[in-house]
């Protein structure tokens, strides 16, 4: 993944599909502010926007039926460059009333140093990490970071 990846936008039977990095604060900020986590999922999961890439390894589901999948990047070369993994994904059953990304590291620019990007929310006067993801850009060649897929159910159609 680079800094300029677009958001991409697609329709599926199950709704709006659109896609963001670590780099789309102002768009994770407003999809979560003003909704509640009401469940927060670890496991394999399938892509819902296309057949093949990385796997989702966490799972978000919204108060208002959103599903954010959380993809890790995954490097793709046995030297583990660029490989990610999701640590931490927390539910947050208070309104979010503010969003803010962080991407911390070790401090070191050397092969094996360590970064970290994680997805606070504010809900009750409180700041909470509800997504971490943990790894090591390597040589750098292999991406880095995360994506969130995010599928918006379709309005049903019912007068």
């Amino acid at each position: 993944m680079t800094d300029a990846t677009p958001v991409v936008e697609r329709k599926t039977p199950m709704g709006e599909t659109r896609t963001f990095n670590q780099n789309d604060a102002e768009e994770i900020g407003a999809l979560l502010t003003g909704r509640r986590i009401i469940a927060a999922e670890q496991g394999q999961f399938e892509r819902s926007d296309r057949d093949w890439g990385d796997a989702p390894t966490g799972k978000l589901t919204l108060d208002d039926g959103t599903v954010v999948l959380v993809v890790p990047n995954e490097g793709g070369c046995a030297c583990s460059a660029g490989d990610y993994y999701l640590k931490s994904l927390v539910a947050c059953d208070n309104v979010i009333t503010s969003v803010r990304l962080a991407a911390e590291s070790d401090g070191e620019d050397t092969w094996g140093s360590k970064q970290s990007y994680r997805i606070y929310v504010v809900a009750d006067a409180v700041e909470i990490n509800v997504v971490q993801i943990d790894g090591d850009d390597g040589n750098g060649y292999y991406g880095t970071g995360y994506e969130l897929i995010v599928t918006v159910p379709q309005a049903s159609e019912e007068a």
